[in-house]
């Protein structure tokens, strides 16, 4: 059931699915919305209450705080949404929404019960990503080349003909740049969403003291992100669980339910 609710000058998007006594906030993968999750709501409905919202540029959520989604203002939506603002929730991120959710747990971990992470971003580094969003120059000229994407686009086809990228990885990146709205959007979040990037050996801290199970879940066939880059995370922490599935990035499907939903520590299945 999609909601609104009011947060400074904006109105956010959600849904809820379930009705259990756990607290789950899941976060979406770039270009879905909170939608994406109601595949989950046959496997956790008894127990889980979802709550899923549209960040910021994406789905019904209209933003209108500028370029600016920090951790604090998804902190204080969430226990905003947060029926029980006291008791130790539960987080699910699926790609760009798995870097969310570490960075969030990297915030305020006394608070966060678990981690459920499906193909989750943010385990590597984006050096791009972070010229182009934190740093003068790189934003002009990120901003100018979202205006102006040939060059690009011709840099990205050579690097894939000198077989410098995966074929898949050159699909997916003209995917998100071919059209001029797609490239509007994708500088709106990239640079809304840009004190997301989690320290990871922070976070590797802080799992250990708080004793935060972390469970992660990759496609075999992923070019994107990587079940290598779980086990780089991972190191010898025993609190950080890997599976995978033989399928691709597109993991948050009906399909896969039920292997998602074991990755939650309370749940039917465990």
């Amino acid at each position: 059931m999609k909601k609104i609710v009011q947060y400074k000058s904006s109105q956010i998007a959600y849904y809820t699915y379930g009705s259990g006594y756990e607290i789950l906030f899941c976060f979406h993968g770039y270009g879905l919305t909170g939608e994406s999750f109601a595949v989950l709501q046959p496997v956790l409905e008894e127990v889980y209450t979802l709550i899923c919202i549209d960040f910021p540029f994406h789905g019904a959520t209209n933003w209108q705080e500028g370029l600016s989604f920090s951790p604090e203002d998804l902190w204080n939506l969430l226990m905003l949404l947060n029926p029980s603002p006291d008791k130790p929730f539960s987080l699910m991120g699926y790609s760009m929404g798995g870097r969310i959710a570490l960075r969030l747990l990297e915030k305020h971990p006394q608070q966060i019960k678990q981690l459920a992470l499906v193909a989750p971003d943010g385990l590597k580094f984006n050096w791009w990503q972070a010229i182009a969003t934190r740093t003068a120059v790189g934003n002009l000229l990120f901003r100018y080349t979202m205006q102006h994407p040939q060059w690009l686009f011709a840099l990205i086809r050579v690097a894939s003909f000198l077989k410098l990228i995966d074929r898949s990885i050159e699909v997916f990146t003209l995917l998100y740049i071919s059209e001029e709205q797609e490239r509007r959007l994708l500088y709106e979040r990239w640079c809304a969403m840009r004190d997301y990037t989690p320290r990871l050996s922070e976070l590797r801290r802080l799992i250990e003291q708080y004793k935060i199970p972390v469970n992660l879940l990759f496609g075999a066939y992923d070019k994107v992100i990587t079940t290598s880059q779980g086990f780089a995370f991972k190191k010898k922490e025993p609190l950080i669980t890997i599976r995978e599935l033989k399928c691709g990035h597109q993991i948050m499907k009906e399909k896969y339910a039920v292997e998602v939903g074991q990755l939650l520590q309370s749940n039917q299945f465990n």
